[in-house]
């Protein structure tokens, strides 16, 4: 009887452990397809951090052939041309010395690859400088997302506190 019992235990415990496959071969559009995967060794994440490290040692002109001609860049909600872009980086060399993406802590850039198709690569960091004129180190914390397709940026967020940046450009000026 105790092993009848056992038995009808056991096939029990198998028959309730069994696991059904729930893998859907198609995107979930229900709410746009925004589920995906994240990868911080893709393509995509490895030419954001290119064009980081162009930015910080003020060779910023040799990521721009990673960016669409015409594609969409933003400077937080001010819509901005590919030209106006790249020059930013060597306005921003022009005021501050010894600009980093890393000194408080490493940039976090991954690439997330959505259902939907779209593909996007994502940094946070602090933004740290020492402004020239007025000799204030400054940090920011910046959020850059960059829309990929065939390895060219079509779409561009910068999203980050410009009050510093500002500052140090008026004191340039007067």
């Amino acid at each position: 009887m105790k092993k009848l019992i056992l038995l009808t235990l056991t096939l029990g415990l198998f028959i309730s452990c069994e696991t059904t496959n729930s893998s859907n071969t198609e995107p979930n559009m229900e709410f746009g397809g925004w589920s995906g995967i994240t990868n911080d060794s893709s393509k995509e994440s490895m030419l954001t951090r290119e064009l980081m490290d162009n930015y910080t040692t003020n060779k910023f002109e040799q990521s721009a052939n990673l960016m669409a001609d015409d594609g969409n860049f933003y400077f937080n909600s001010n819509k901005v041309s590919k030209e106006e872009w790249v020059g930013a980086a060597a306005l921003h060399h022009s005021l501050f010395d010894t600009i980093s993406n890393s000194k408080i802590q490493p940039s976090n850039v991954t690439t997330a690859t959505y259902e939907n198709g779209s593909v996007w690569s994502l940094a946070w960091f602090y933004w740290t400088a020492t402004g020239k004129i007025t000799g204030n180190e400054i940090q920011i914390p910046v959020h850059h997302a960059f829309r990929f397709e065939n390895e060219k940026i079509v779409e561009a967020y910068h999203f980050f506190d410009p009050t510093l940046i500002d500052a140090e450009a008026l004191a340039a000026q007067n």
